[in-house]
């Protein structure tokens, strides 16, 4: 609890200080961190990282991407204006320095001289300008839409009314300003994001680019060959303006549906720089003694969505029984051997505007939960209580997690059958279908905001709220707090936003994840922060030929 506390109060300050009107021209973070006290090794250079991605990514455009498969390619692929250190400042990117203006209205930008796309184009203000205009057009809208249309004339450019965004402006080549309708505080902080990385418009323009799955970037590394459902290979990019990275290039072998039982084996076998470790598999990787683990909080939640307006799912009362008769504490325990923190809340801890839950619903209370079965039975708001869960993993976890709440439901009168789709495209396809019910979900905020949980989740518009969630007191409340910059004010406004959702049942909130990856001995230089593993950058990890896993 108290690493959540500091994670807290460092997001907060993190908050005021990106606020300040001030020019920015700091080096890239490379705060790294260590995996044990030891005298400094000597770099090498060389080698590919190889590493599983649990299923195969929908595109590798960052303006479309919406599953964390896709997220941890694009970051290597992508860069933006600006970019998180490890404990999530704004830091440079392309953006070389910049300057807030006009009381946080205003922002002007300079950017790098020496950035350059993968094709060998250098980057420059008309790339900015067309990445922005062309996040205000993607169809279906993008994650970070609700920022950008803080920009002045940009609703207009985004309703078709106009062809230009007078907010936004090119002074030259590499300067170029961006004015906002009002003070809007998570404006720099969301062009970090990887949906705003900056994309090269004379390629993007042309009739005949293929840009999901040829994607050009100016990352520290390229794509160099991509073949579903096997691997995704990226190579260094020598020309980065950052310096060239470490490693020859990446290896993403695809492992459609997370067959954690064979990633293992893999990476035993040497076949993997890491993996994910959850379960039983971490304390036998701790146990092993050579391996390196890391465990960090992240600003995550795992959770149930529930479509309420499903015939099945009407009943106020049946969603909250199901959500009852769960116990959390007995589900970490049981299935994941207490690695990860009982959720109650949408927000995780560490994000600003979380709150613990100041009224415990009554968890894991079998009986209270058969009574709003029974109620809800005869009144006829239900019939055979019998519904559908869809996920994307099959591994070992979501199997006996799944068992977990199948047997406790199965005490309520309500038989859970489970579907699983492990190709990502498919399953994301489904979710949008009639035919879905209840899913079984991961959130990674982009940002350390909670409109980045809020609104993409339950936001009446929003292309990822697959419970089709709508209730107008939310929707006004959220485009409310996007123009307060009082941060207590706004955080109030969040947290009511939240005990609005909760108290409707759309979701089944289980439990906060955190980030557990097991390295070999080789890896060396590994950065980490609260938003998850997708955006662990690997420009500066390094393998040490000198170690054996």
């Amino acid at each position: 609890m108290r690493a959540k506390a500091i994670i807290a109060i460092i997001l907060t300050a993190i908050v005021f200080f990106n606020l300040s009107g001030c020019e920015r021209s700091e080096q890239t973070d490379n705060a790294v961190i260590q995996p044990e006290a030891s005298s400094p090794k000597k770099i090498q250079k060389g080698g590919t990282y190889r590493l599983p991605l649990l299923n195969n990514p929908k595109t590798l455009d960052p303006g479309y991407v919406q599953d964390q498969y896709g997220v941890s390619v694009v970051r290597q692929l992508f860069d933006g204006l600006v970019q998180f250190g490890p404990y999530l400042a704004i830091l440079p990117a392309l953006a070389e320095t910049w300057k807030v203006e006009d009381q946080g209205k205003t922002y002007q930008f300079t950017l790098r001289r020496d950035a350059t796309f993968h094709n060998g184009d250098p980057v420059q203000a008309q790339d900015v300008i067309f990445s922005l205009q062309r996040l205000l057009r993607i169809n279906p809208p993008s994650i970070i839409l609700p920022y950008l249309l803080k920009i002045q004339g940009a609703q207009e450019f985004h309703n078709k009314a106009s062809d230009q965004i007078q907010g936004l402006e090119i002074l030259n080549d590499h300067t170029m300003v961006i004015r906002l309708t009002e003070p809007f505080a998570p404006f720099l902080t969301a062009l970090g994001m990887y949906q705003a990385s900056i994309v090269p418009e004379r390629i993007l323009t042309k009739s005949n680019i293929n840009f999901d799955r040829a994607p050009i970037g100016s990352g520290p590394f390229q794509l160099g060959a991509w073949h579903d459902n096997a691997q995704i290979v990226l190579e260094r990019f020598a020309d980065y303006y950052a310096g060239e990275a470490f490693l020859e290039g990446i290896n993403y072998i695809i492992y459609p549906g997370a067959p954690m039982a064979q990633i293992s084996s893999d990476f035993v076998a040497g076949k993997l720089e890491e993996m994910p470790s959850y379960g039983n598999l971490r304390q036998s990787f701790t146990d092993a003694g050579k391996y390196q683990w890391f465990h960090r909080p992240s600003l995550s939640l795992l959770f149930y969505g529930i479509v309420g307006n499903h015939p099945l799912l009407k009943s106020l009362e049946f969603r909250q029984a199901l959500s009852m008769a769960i116990d959390r504490q007995e589900l970490v325990k049981n299935v994941y051997q207490e690695q990860f923190e009982p959720a109650r809340t949408i927000l995780p801890p560490g994000m600003p505007a979380y709150q613990p839950p100041t009224k415990q619903e009554e968890a894991g209370n079998l009986g209270a939960a058969q009574m709003l079965v029974k109620n809800a039975l005869r009144k006829g708001s239900i019939t055979a209580p019998a519904i559908e869960i869809v996920s994307a993993s099959k591994s070992a976890f979501a199997q006996n997690e799944f068992k977990y709440i199948s047997q406790r439901w199965k005490q309520i009168g309500v038989k859970l059958d489970v579907k699983y789709i492990t190709d990502w495209a498919k399953f994301e396809d489904y979710l949008s279908s009639n035919a879905v019910q209840l899913y079984r979900y991961v959130w990674f905020a982009d940002i350390p905001d909670p409109d980045n949980f809020m609104a993409p989740l339950f936001a009446s518009d929003s292309s990822t709220n697959f419970m089709q969630y709508h209730n107008p007191d939310v929707d006004r409340l959220l485009a409310e707090a996007r123009g307060i910059t009082d941060l207590v004010k706004r955080a109030e406004i969040y947290q009511n936003i939240e005990r609005i959702i909760l108290g409707s049942y759309p979701i089944i909130p289980l439990f906060y994840l955190s980030t557990d990856r097991v390295y070999q001995p080789s890896v060396q230089g590994i950065h980490f922060n609260a938003l998850g593993p997708a955006l662990v950058p690997f420009h500066r990890l390094w393998i040490d030929t000198n170690e054996f896993g």
